[in-house]
């Protein structure tokens, strides 16, 4: 290293309280520490400076990580401008042609490793997805009967002969006019579309370990909830009142779009006709909701809290309301989600000893 040099020069005002004690002297202290071309630099060092080499310069990998996630961003603003125009997609295939489109965006400037790893790592859900659309052939070839009162007799028997579903209808629908409330109802009914994707999304760029984590959760609660299905297909309060089961019941999950105006709320209808129409216990609404808030609980500040009690309690009522569960439906849908993250959470803590330190410490990868 060559001889320091001192640069630039230092201020008359500096050099003036030079050697006076007292606050005077921290004054100087603190504008030598103030300017960062006070301290003593090599020759090396000062040859660098004067050939330009900028040390804020960005570099090509931080380039490709704001490429990145301007290009997620983008994409997001795209998906929420196509879900006003002509709804949200709830066919499988559109759900999986999203996501792919947003895995591409988050594949920018990888290696070629890590964008393998990603494919794989979302498989998974994907494959619920798809396994979710081919559930109700499997239903249908079986020839297993859709069971229509049982769900309805245990909320009567909860609620001293009532059906909350029809009360609540009588008491908030309105057939001839959409309300405020009915917009809240399809947001938070469509909510589920898109919750479970985005947090996945989002932890998956902050830490694979918990998107694992997550994933291994969510995969188990979708497969068990499927297997119910199959081996009990049940219908919905709407579907029941067309047989008699329950009395005066709408699905009226997708009125919020037509108080928006936005067009959307046919297209809305027409994806969940496609879907499975007597998969209905458990709710799998209310149990993924209840899986993100349990799963985020011990992640978030105590402040977030609140907010993660009040999802799943909001899910469960939409749904009751806009016919598309009885609170059955919900409540096994909760126990469901409580038995995966408890079943999960005590085989992580039974393997974790076996697991080394560097194994558990898997980087995370920047948006």
């Amino acid at each position: 290293m060559g001889s320091p040099i001192l640069m630039p020069k230092v201020p008359r005002a500096a050099q003036h309280s030079r050697g006076l004690p007292g606050p005077i002297d921290r004054q100087r202290k603190r504008l030598y520490a103030s300017l960062p071309g006070l301290r003593s630099m090599s020759t090396a060092e000062f040859a660098e400076f004067r050939a330009g080499d900028d040390p804020y310069r960005v570099s090509p990998a931080h380039r490709l990580i704001l490429a990145r996630r301007g290009a997620l961003l983008i994409y997001a603003t795209a998906f929420v401008t196509a879900a006003l125009t002509w709804g949200v997609p709830l066919q499988t295939q559109l759900v999986i042609a999203w996501t792919c489109g947003a895995l591409a965006c988050a594949s920018i400037g990888r290696p070629r490793r890590e964008i393998v790893q990603l494919a794989l790592d979302w498989a998974p859900l994907a494959a619920i997805l798809s396994v979710y659309d081919l559930s109700r052939g499997v239903v249908d070839s079986l020839g297993i009967g859709v069971h229509y009162a049982e769900m309805a007799n245990i909320d009567r028997w909860l609620f001293g002969g009532t059906v909350p579903t029809e009360w609540l209808q009588r008491q908030l629908l309105d057939l001839n006019a959409t309300h405020w409330w009915d917009t809240v109802f399809t947001a938070v009914y469509s909510s589920h579309f898109i919750a479970w994707l985005a947090l996945a999304g989002l932890l998956w760029n902050r830490s694979r370990d918990a998107f694992l984590g997550f994933t291994k959760r969510l995969v188990t609660l979708g497969f068990i909830g499927l297997a119910t299905y199959v081996a009990f297909p049940a219908a919905p309060p709407w579907l029941a009142a067309r047989e008699g089961t329950v009395d005066d019941v709408v699905r009226s999950s997708a009125r919020g779009w037509e108080a928006l105006d936005l067009g959307t709320a046919q297209l809305f209808e027409r994806g969940q006709a496609v879907v499975n129409q007597t998969a209905a216990v458990p709710s799998l609404h209310a149990a993924f909701a209840a899986l993100i808030a349990m799963f985020l609980w011990p992640r978030v500040r105590v402040g977030w809290r609140p907010l993660l009690v009040a999802y799943p309690l909001a899910m469960g009522f939409v749904l009751v309301t806009t016919g598309e569960h009885y609170v059955f439906d919900i409540l096994l849908g909760w126990v469901y989600a409580g038995g995966v993250m408890t079943g999960w959470t005590w085989w992580e803590r039974r393997d974790a000893p076996n697991v080394s330190p560097q194994a558990r410490a898997t980087p995370s990868h920047p948006a």
